[in-house]
């Protein structure tokens, strides 16, 4: 009996069954295209706004970190930011032990002068110099640019590349650093010298 109603009842199922039509199926398509359109320039705009953020959240990020390992190690730090390779570079600086690592870093970096970047003057005895090391090398962003840098002690730029030096007693160079983007945003980095204390401001967002 129970064999006999199912197969009553399965070809009334399946003559009641039907699909999109090609209508429906063209209303959706231009239903979506309209949102796509209308979403997609904030998106962009989201996304630019996105690296300029990003861009200023490494820098924070980096200053603590070279304050805190400088501190720690005992060692002077330095942030190194190249206006024309768009880059972020942390270094530490030890003493001696000789001019090969110093030789490798320079040649890393396309034989950037160093020791004018930092202030110091290379000794007489090659032995004595003090060695660099890369700590961290970052891109701030493809629409990200860097507008001005100004620092408390002042000069701290060569060659295009601007300097901020971090001490093993918790000092450190104060500095206002204003990066752009694409879309004329900008955000100003703030940093004072003795707390340490760094915050950025966004404008145009």
């Amino acid at each position: 009996m129970r064999s006999g109603w199912n197969k009553r009842i399965i070809p009334f199922a399946i003559g009641n069954r039907r699909g999109f039509t090609m209508i429906e199926i063209l209303v959706v398509v231009v239903i979506a295209a309209l949102v796509a359109g209308i979403a997609l320039p904030g998106f962009v705009r989201s996304m630019r706004g996105a690296q300029l953020r990003t861009a200023s959240r490494m820098v924070l990020m980096s200053h603590k970190y070279a304050r805190s390992t400088a501190v720690l190690r005992q060692v002077p730090m330095a942030i190194l930011i190249d206006k024309e390779a768009g880059e972020l570079e942390i270094i530490e600086m030890k003493s001696p032990p000789g001019a090969s690592e110093r030789d490798k870093f320079l040649d890393a970096r396309q034989d950037r002068d160093v020791d004018a970047a930092l202030g110091t003057k290379a000794p007489a005895d090659e032995e004595a110099q003090p060695a660099i090391t890369t700590e961290i090398l970052r891109k701030l962003g493809r629409e990200v640019k860097i507008e001005s840098f100004q620092s408390e002690r002042g000069g701290q730029e060569h060659r295009g590349v601007f300097w901020i030096l971090y001490h093993p007693n918790g000092m450190s160079d104060g500095f206002d650093l204003e990066l752009s983007d694409g879309s004329n945003r900008r955000a100003t980095i703030t940093s004072d010298a003795i707390s340490g204390k760094v915050e950025a401001k966004f404008s145009d967002f």
